[in-house]
């Protein structure tokens, strides 16, 4: 990066810094572009590249207040576009591995098992929608994602104790919409003679 696209740079920040949708304009049709490319080297999908990109510039938006003004934009942004990137790879496989083990459960369940786990999962998601979004979001970051509360809190710009406080928010109300479930799936595992 040359001394003037340094000072460029900084000049963008400190006008960003003040709320200006015009610095941030600039910012965007500068590195946007790239970013998609550079995103492409993870992601094969040019649609989720974008998507990751797009949510690199709403954070960006979101922290600009935060930043330094001797940032450097380009290394802020493929900083961000790599963790997203990252993040993204490791919902994907998450993703797979528990369609893989739902597809190995659903073929070895009798149909009453079935009808049985299908009522449980209707009602899980009945209560799941119940949930406050933001206490959704972070249970869903934690259990299906399976991303560690530190991770959660930076995706999400908040504290780990906000992280844990949804999440026992979250596990409380489903454990309470769902506690008759509990002793259903109970007489059917002994009904199957699972125990």
């Amino acid at each position: 990066m040359t001394t003037e696209e340094c000072k460029n740079d900084a000049l963008l920040v400190a006008a960003l810094k003040i709320d200006s949708h015009e610095a941030f304009v600039k910012i965007f049709h500068r590195y946007y572009a790239d970013l998609v490319r550079f995103t492409a080297r993870f992601i094969p999908d040019k649609s989720t590249c974008e998507d990751i990109v797009q949510e690199a510039f709403i954070k960006l938006w979101t922290n600009r207040k935060r930043l330094e003004t001797d940032t450097s934009i380009s290394s802020y942004l493929i900083s961000l576009v790599q963790n997203l990137a990252l993040n993204e790879l490791r919902h994907t496989k998450v993703k797979m591995q528990y369609q893989d083990m739902n597809h190995e459960i659903i073929l070895s369940l009798s149909p009453e098992e079935h009808m049985f786990f299908s009522e449980l999962y209707g009602a899980y998601e009945t209560a799941l929608a119940k949930l406050d979004p933001e206490v959704r979001e972070t249970l869903l970051l934690s259990r299906q994602e399976k991303l560690k509360y530190a991770e959660i809190a930076q995706r999400l710009d908040i504290s780990v104790r906000t992280v844990e406080a949804r999440i026992s928010k979250a596990l409380k109300f489903l454990q309470h919409n769902l506690q008759i479930y509990r002793v259903l799936l109970f007489i059917t595992l002994c009904a199957c003679n699972f125990l």
